[in-house]
């Protein structure tokens, strides 16, 4: 899953910190696809080796979950109006609030989806259903539409109530394009020779 790639990733990335430090690290949203537990846990790692004595380093985050808002020293808010961008600088209770209204948001319309996809699943259902019907046996049978189920039947040139005048076009048509091939491919052979 994506929460494992990006542990895995972190993990590479934090090792290689801890035996070869750089002096700042960016990170856009590293903690997206990760559940709560392990955005706690990232977290915390973050500020242990942010504030480490041995080799402290700076980390630049970029986020929309609390986790990390949390530990931070310093938050920034980006705007966007008139097509220009403007950074604010945020109290902790600010930028938890912000974090917090997005996460309800996204919650909202997480639902609002769940709920719209089981009204296509109750309509999907009903037309499964109006699209079976009964064979000569009495068992359901699909319809898909396609035409070779029917090619399988007898052609005695008399339309059947099973069969439309549809399918009776259709096979017609096919019947043509074979005829048409042949003289074609008779054609080719004379020439040939």
């Amino acid at each position: 899953s994506g929460g494992q790639k990006a542990l895995v990733a972190m993990a590479l990335i934090f090792a290689i910190q801890r035996c070869d430090p750089a002096p700042f690290y960016i990170f856009d949203e590293l903690d997206q696809a990760l559940d709560s537990t392990h955005r706690t846990a990232v977290a915390a790692l973050i500020q242990r080796q942010a504030n480490s004595t041995s080799n402290p380093t700076q980390f630049i985050c970029t986020t929309f979950r609390p986790e990390l808002v949390q530990v931070a020293n310093k938050m920034y808010g980006i705007s966007h109006q008139n097509k220009v961008s403007n950074i604010h600088s945020m109290k902790k209770d600010d930028g938890l609030a912000f974090v917090a209204n997005l996460v309800s948001e996204e919650v909202k319309v997480k639902e609002s989806n769940l709920e719209a996809g089981s009204d296509i699943g109750s309509n999907n259902r009903k037309q499964e259903n109006s699209s079976q019907r009964m064979d000569d046996n009495g068992d359901e049978e699909e319809e898909d539409g396609s035409i070779e189920d029917h090619e399988e039947e007898e052609d005695d040139g008399q339309t059947s109530p099973e069969r439309s005048p549809d399918v009776e076009a259709v096979k017609k048509r096919k019947g043509d394009k074979k005829n048409s091939s042949s003289t074609g491919k008779r054609r080719n052979r004379r020439s040939n020779n």
